[in-house]
C-alpha cells in the first residue's frame, strides 16, 4: 500500500507538471499571436523602419518586457510575420492553380495572390510601405528571399506558358517583372483609394489586363 501511495503521488506530480507546462505553452502561444497581430498593424501604420517596440507592446496590450521575452526584437517579428503569411499565400496559390496549365495557370496564381493580399490589408500595407518595387526582389529580412522565390515562380510559369504557345515571346524575367509591377500598382491603388471597390472587381480587372498584355 505504501508503494502504491508513492506511485500515486508520483503520477499526480507528473500530471501536475504536464498541466503547468501546457498552460505555460498556451500562454506563450497567445502572447506570440497578440504580438504578431499588433506588429502587423503597426508595420502597416508606420512601416518597418519607423516601428517601435514600445508601440507594438501598447498595441498588443502587453508590457514591453513581455514582448521582449516573446521575441528578440522587431526583426524577428517581421521575419515570422513574413514566413507565416507567405506560407498561407503559397497554399492559396497551390489551390487556385491545381489542374491548370499555361497562361491560365499563371493568371490564376496572380489572381489568388491579389485576393489573398486584399483579404489581409494590414499585411498588404506593411509590404507596400517597404518602399521598393516588388519586381526588384528587394525587401527587409526574409522578405527578400520570399520575393525572390515569388519572382522565380512567375518566371517559371511564364516560360511554361511560352512553351505552350499561350504568351508573347518575352524573356521570362521581363514578363515576371511586368506581372509583379502590375500587381503592385493595382493593389496600391485599391489601398490608397480606401478599398473603394470589391476585391473581386480588382482581381478581374488586373487579370484581364495581364491576359491582354501577355497573350501571344
Amino acid at each position: 500500500m505504501f508503494c502504491s501511495g508513492r506511485q500515486g503521488l508520483r503520477r499526480s506530480l507528473v500530471t501536475s507538471d504536464a498541466t503547468a507546462t501546457s498552460v505555460a505553452e498556451e500562454r506563450v502561444a497567445l502572447y506570440r499571436e497578440r504580438v504578431l497581430d499588433a506588429a502587423e498593424r503597426e508595420f502597416a501604420r508606420v512601416g518597418y523602419a519607423d516601428a517601435r517596440m514600445p508601440d507594438v507592446a501598447r498595441e498588443a496590450g502587453l508590457s514591453l518586457a513581455t514582448v521582449y521575452k516573446t521575441f528578440a526584437g522587431k526583426a524577428e517579428i517581421w521575419d515570422e510575420l513574413q514566413g507565416s503569411r507567405m506560407a498561407g499565400l503559397l497554399e492559396a496559390v497551390a489551390a487556385a492553380t491545381a489542374g491548370r496549365v499555361g497562361l491560365e495557370r499563371l493568371l490564376a496564381g496572380v489572381g489568388s495572390t491579389a485576393s489573398y493580399l486584399m483579404e489581409r490589408p494590414d499585411y498588404l500595407a506593411m509590404s507596400l510601405r517597404v518602399g521598393t518595387a516588388w519586381a526588384s526582389a528587394e525587401g527587409v529580412g526574409v522578405q527578400r528571399t520570399v520575393w525572390s522565390d515569388g519572382l522565380r515562380t512567375i518566371e517559371e510559369g511564364y516560360a511554361a506558358a511560352a512553351r505552350a504557345g499561350d504568351v508573347a515571346p518575352l524573356r521570362p524575367a521581363v514578363a515576371a517583372g511586368l506581372v509583379v509591377s502590375a500587381l503592385q500598382v493595382w493593389l496600391s491603388d485599391w489601398l490608397r483609394s480606401g478599398q473603394d471597390r470589391p476585391a473581386a472587381d480588382v482581381v478581374t480587372e488586373l487579370v484581364d489586363h495581364l491576359e491582354r498584355s501577355l497573350r501571344s
